[in-house]
């Protein structure tokens, strides 16, 4: 055999080779690690490693090119405790939506907390792989809950008040994408008592729940009403179905330090032990 002749057939092996390895599956804690590490934390290494040996993947969460759509739960030891569900990146060009997440899982392996906990850090990883708002079928997953008023509504609301903007596309059909129907899962399977849904950058605390009884100061961000849309989860959980939801609508930037982010999730901690538990 020719010298030449050889070095196809040991190219056409090798690409052989890496063409099944790139099919390898890849494990949940690998994606959990891959897909965390790229935001900033406030911990050390390991403390994640801890936290992606825990992810756990509800059946059919997937994204649209079969990206897993990840979770973890942290059980509170309180028997009065609360359940809390938090959403983050959603829209997957909100990228500092996803320190928060990150850092409210990393400090959940080291608190015993008053409440349970489930954190869905990246709930649109199309999108965040593609920087984008929207998901792989350029859809706002935010727009895409199935409302009440959606088949009425939704196009019509992003025709009129958005002039068509591509990234506010509500989509299809009224929770027709797959990332949604997972979210919904969640939402059915966990029944939480409130809702945290991470964003940026308006710079405010917006919350769709009862009216509360008092203020809650907070520093880093003020409190806001921005309202809710057709298909919004604001809409679809506390309009129509009385779960409150706590929008953060974080600072385009990131503090230099984790004090605001450990202040909010033990204000969130707070106001549903007091205030909503007393249906006020």
């Amino acid at each position: 055999m020719k010298f030449f002749e050889m070095l196809i057939i040991f190219s056409l092996l090798f690409q052989l080779s890496t063409s099944y390895a790139s099919t390898e599956p890849i494990s949940l804690k690998q994606r959990c690690l891959n897909y965390l590490n790229n935001y900033p934390s406030y911990f050390k290494e390991e403390v994640l490693d801890q936290v992606c040996e825990k992810v756990q993947q509800t059946e059919g969460c997937k994204s649209v090119a079969g990206e897993s759509i990840f979770h973890s739960d942290y059980v509170s030891k309180n028997p009065e405790a609360k359940k809390i569900l938090v959403i983050s990146l959603i829209h997957g060009d909100e990228t500092n939506a996803g320190s928060v997440s990150r850092f409210w899982l990393e400090r959940l392996q080291k608190v015993d907390a008053r409440n349970s906990w489930r954190i869905i850090p990246v709930a649109n990883p199309d999108g965040v792989n593609k920087k984008t708002r929207t998901n792989a079928n350029g859809i706002d997953l935010n727009r895409n809950f199935p409302t009440v008023d959606w088949s009425s509504d939704a196009i019509k609301y992003w025709e009129r008040y958005t002039q068509k903007n591509p990234r506010r596309f509500p989509g299809y059909a009224a929770g027709g994408e797959v990332e949604t129907q997972c979210i919904m899962k969640h939402l059915e399977d966990y029944k939480p008592d409130f809702v945290i849904s991470i964003h940026t950058p308006l710079k405010v605390l917006d919350f769709d729940g009862p009216k509360l009884k008092k203020a809650f100061p907070y520093s880093y961000l003020p409190w806001k009403s921005l309202g809710n849309f057709p298909g919004s989860l604001g809409r679809y959980l506390w309009v129509e179905r009385q779960t409150p939801v706590l929008t953060t609508e974080l600072r385009p930037t990131l503090p230099n330090e984790a004090l605001p982010f450990e202040q909010l999730q033990d204000l969130v901690g707070t106001l549903v032990k007091k205030d909503l538990a007393s249906g006020q």
